[in-house]
């Protein structure tokens, strides 16, 4: 058996009430296919009382029947979904998107159930966790100065790697460098992923599978399970991440701070 390459956008918004088979079509389209053995997958970034993977998983949300096929489910998290034309298959993996007490994005990978927001973020980070998930802190712009950023240094020194990933969002300029903190991240061992917009605002102008991460799994023992690999890859010692896709122009980052905060 072979390593699974996977590509994985870590923080995507697909909306429901939008066109649902083009936006899976457009991320499969967005994210590589290097081998047969590639996978790829978008880590759902839902907000409030959102449930667009639970509809999905509980069969409540249906997909055209007739180009489009669950065929595997994984009870942690994850949903295999296969475009039956050209027989491509995409992991729409649980996932959650909150601000915490200090304004910070917290994503809660893996978690599908609505969680409370507006905490403070070290009980976020424990809430996840209790909850089977991972926490992310998603990099957005004006999110991560003066005390937010003390804030930010804090939980990547306090939290375990297992507990506590980075997302480099594909809301920092093109050619802008990577703030300090990921750096910082690395040493300590903390995985540092890509993903497009942890922001419903954001989605139209970098949707589902624009950024993304590239990384090795070992072989599948049950290819109908891929969260508990996921993990365990993410939170490895000196996991080797790529990144991969675009991200936006200065000018888009402009508009976005220009938005109101959701």
């Amino acid at each position: 058996m072979k390593p699974v390459r996977l590509h994985f956008d870590a923080c995507a918004c697909i909306a429901p009430t939008g066109d649902v088979p083009a936006a899976l079509l457009a991320a499969m389209d967005r994210m590589p296919r290097r081998a047969p053995t590639d996978q790829r997958a978008v880590c759902l970034a839902e907000h409030g009382e959102d449930s667009f993977f639970l509809a999905l998983a509980q069969d409540e949300f249906r997909l055209p029947g007739d180009r489009w096929r669950i065929v595997a489910w994984d009870p942690a998290g994850g949903v295999r979904i296969r475009h039956l034309p050209d027989h491509r298959d995409i992991w729409i993996l649980a996932g959650r998107q909150l601000a915490c007490a200090e304004g910070l994005a917290v994503g809660a990978l893996f978690v599908a159930e609505p969680m409370a927001a507006g905490r403070p973020a070290r009980d976020l980070v424990r809430a996840i966790a209790a909850a089977g998930g991972v926490a992310a802190l998603a990099w957005i712009p004006g999110r991560w100065n003066a005390a937010r950023k003390r804030l930010a240094q804090e939980l990547v020194a306090e939290f375990p790697p297992a507990q506590l990933v980075l997302i480099d969002t594909a809301l920092r300029p093109r050619g802008w460098p990577e703030p300090r903190l990921y750096a910082a991240a690395r040493r300590q061992g903390h995985a540092i992923v890509a993903g497009s917009t942890p922001l419903p605002a954001g989605a139209e102008t970098f949707p589902a599978g624009t950024y993304h991460a590239t990384l090795l799994l070992p072989p599948l023992a049950d290819p109908s399970r891929l969260v508990g690999p996921l993990k365990a890859a993410l939170t490895a010692p000196a996991a080797r991440i790529a990144a991969g896709g675009r991200r936006g122009s200065a000018l888009a980052a402009f508009f976005r701070l220009r938005q109101p905060s959701p």
